[in-house]
């Protein structure tokens, strides 16, 4: 949920799930699923604790979508939270997980093996993390997000949904987005407490572009160096082409005019493919483990009126039993780290044999 909050003033925070707004949620074993595109209003208390104040299921105020509140029946409350916890997840895996680390990891990749040969520095620079981003991408569109892969067994946002959200997730993509100290900022959640996010991600965008501060002005010396480095120019521009379709309202730089740009550009694609993917992927089993913090579909539609929900009602809509172990199995494989699993800066080749380069390995 921290992926998707924006402070809006005070001590007032907004939760907006717009990009799941009038989709038609999948058929799972010839039965209709749900989800909601809601609005969660939350407030910071005097204990510095995050705590949602009001829930709106859809998008637009009408008679049958009220504001459910803490104040409401146990079940009605608790049925409002779980839709947002639903709608969460399929936002989360689409927009956060699948877009905004793994397919943009796979369009730098391409273009790093496409126009930068192997003993450029950029090449050296970028190729550990890219391991495995092509073989695990396509295992994703055969065995995840295909036809018939397993997110049409067990998700609401399986099938057309998924394509329509992958496409809205696009067009709002900005290059300040994925560089977390502009997004932090942006979304005035400086002084948000107990956000480990922040605080961790901020330190490792901090290392990383020290790291890659010092490497790449040990390569290019002026400005006028980068502008001239034509692999490097095709590069960006392939990235900003195929990756960003040509939009300069993304922000995505078009080509390198200086070295900052490039050692800004360059952080956010290693922290793309490292810590921001752990973030969004690492932990996705400790929390989604257990079923209502993650329901990955919803069976009954959201509630129009208060006062309709019981225990019998919330357990008729949370996934049932296959669709749970299905969601287990693939949180939990998810989560699991692989055996030869690479940690930051570490370049088995041993492609520097420069000095400086290799103190700052």
């Amino acid at each position: 949920m921290y992926q998707n909050l924006l402070h809006l003033e005070s001590n007032i925070f907004l939760c907006d799930y717009k990009l799941l707004d009038g989709l038609k949620p999948n058929i799972i074993s010839w039965k209709q699923q749900y989800m909601a595109a809601p609005l969660v209003l939350l407030h910071k208390t005097p204990d510095d604790e995050l705590k949602p104040v009001a829930i709106q299921l859809k998008q637009t105020p009408a008679g049958d979508n009220p504001i459910f509140l803490p104040t409401d029946s146990e079940y009605d409350w608790l049925m409002a939270k779980v839709f947002v916890r639903s709608a969460d997840f399929n936002l989360h895996q689409i927009n956060f997980h699948l877009l905004r680390t793994h397919l943009l990891a796979e369009v730098f990749t391409m273009s790093l093996m496409r126009n930068v040969n192997r003993k450029h520095l950029l090449h050296k620079l970028l190729i550990p993390h890219t391991r495995y981003t092509l073989h695990i991408n396509v295992l994703a569109r055969t065995n995840l997000i295909s036809e018939k892969g397993a997110f049409s067994q067990f998700v609401s946002s399986g099938g057309e949904a998924l394509k329509t959200i992958l496409k809205r997730s696009l067009s709002s993509l900005t290059y300040s987005s994925l560089c977390i100290p502009e997004d932090i900022t942006e979304r005035g959640l400086e002084a948000v407490p107990n956000f480990y996010y922040r605080d961790d991600g901020l330190q490792l965008w901090d290392i990383i572009q020290r790291f890659v501060q010092g490497m790449l002005s040990f390569h290019y010396k002026s400005d006028a160096d980068v502008e001239h480095d034509e692999r490097l120019q095709v590069w960006i521009s392939e990235i900003f082409e195929y990756g960003f379709h040509s939009r300069s309202s993304t922000g995505i730089p078009q080509s390198f005019n200086t070295v900052a740009e490039l050692v800004k550009f360059v952080t956010m694609v290693i922290f793309t493919c490292s810590g921001q993917h752990s973030a969004v992927n690492t932990g996705q089993y400790d929390y989604g483990g257990w079923m209502p913090n993650t329901p990955t579909t919803m069976q009954l539609p959201p509630p129009t009126r208060k006062g309709t929900t019981s225990e019998e009602t919330l357990l008729q809509t949370l996934p049932n039993k296959g669709q749970t172990a299905n969601a287990m199995s693939t949180l939990w494989l998810l989560s699991n780290s692989v055996s030869d699993t690479a940690y930051l800066v570490h370049y088995p080749d041993g492609d520097f044999d420069e000095t400086t380069p290799c103190e700052l390995i």
